[in-house]
């Protein structure tokens, strides 16, 4: 019986069917010439760009070390491009997060009606204006020993004082039963021991110190709290139209990004184009196809 020497490849071990070569033929790329992979530290992910190479390595299915070498620099320059798509996107992004500020500083020294009110502010006052107003509606008819919380005895307690003739001096007003710290220009909205009669009888040393009728008072301020709510939703429109307004002008950057962007994103495509053209002509070489002697690229229209 003739012994038959085994076959040196199935010694090895290697794959058998076609599936398993198309594998394993990228084994060697695996730990061979790449270059470190290009991911910036906390933005970029190490899997992502590896996935990314080995796909790309798939498409163009280079042969030999320079055809390998062309293919890298392709998913190279390829990932580059998706980086400034990100730069772009998130500089947009930004931009559209400080919209609010940037207003507030545009305002700030302008003739606005809202003055200097930071926008935020201002798209928040139409609500707290109705709730002022609802409030010296409802508070004739609270009983004494309704308890109120200390943000609804402020806006009552000033609603009021607002109105009050400004040579008044309420600076030092003291009011009993409650806290000095807690007085008209302490921190009355902090403290938590209010009640309607306790609301009443400040109220009363208010109108005292004006010279005024409480009742009138509390009458005009139920009148200014209601033109509040007009003028507060006003302001409100306005200032969400100029939201809208520099919204809209900051879907693309600004001009300096935008020009470093294009820049940057054409040389790069150039790159691209021209490895890969490299790549196709040496492919087309190795397969005995005919290769021209020389190609033309064309980026853009002349003089563009």
């Amino acid at each position: 019986m003739m012994l038959v020497p085994a076959d040196p490849a199935n010694r090895a071990g290697g794959p058998k069917t076609e599936e398993g070569k198309q594998v394993a033929r990228w084994n060697a790329t695996r730990h061979g010439i790449r270059s470190p992979a290009p991911v910036v530290p906390g933005v970029e992910n190490e899997e992502d760009w590896e996935e990314h190479r080995e796909r790309i390595l798939e498409s163009l299915a280079p042969v030999g070390h320079l055809e390998l070498t062309l293919a890298e620099r392709v998913a190279l320059l390829s990932w580059r491009l998706h980086r400034v798509t990100r730069y772009e996107t998130e500089t947009i992004a930004l931009s559209q997060e400080r919209v609010e500020d940037d207003l507030a500083n545009r305002r700030r020294f302008g003739s606005s009606a809202c003055g200097a009110i930071h926008p935020e502010d201002a798209l928040a006052a139409p609500k707290e204006a109705r709730r002022t107003e609802r409030l010296l509606k409802k508070f004739p008819d609270y009983p004494d020993d309704k308890k109120l919380s200390g943000p609804d005895a402020d806006a009552i307690l000033w609603a009021v004082a607002g109105i009050v003739d400004e040579e008044t001096d309420l600076e030092g007003l003291t009011f009993p039963g409650v806290p000095e710290w807690a007085g008209l220009y302490g921190y009355t909205a902090e403290w938590d021991g209010w009640t309607a009669s306790l609301v009443r009888e400040c109220l009363s040393l208010i109108a005292s110190a004006a010279g005024e009728d409480l009742e009138e008072l509390l009458e005009g301020a139920r009148e200014k709290a209601r033109l509040d709510v007009i003028s507060a939703k006003s302001t409100a429109e306005e200032v969400e139209r100029q939201l809208e307004d520099m919204r809209r002008e900051r879907l693309l950057p600004d001009t300096k990004t935008l020009e470093k962007v294009t820049r940057y994103e054409a040389h790069l495509s150039r790159q691209l184009f021209k490895a890969l053209h490299e790549l196709e002509a040496l492919q087309m070489r190795r397969s005995g196809s005919r290769v021209p002697l020389a190609r033309l690229d064309v980026d853009g229209l002349p003089g563009g």
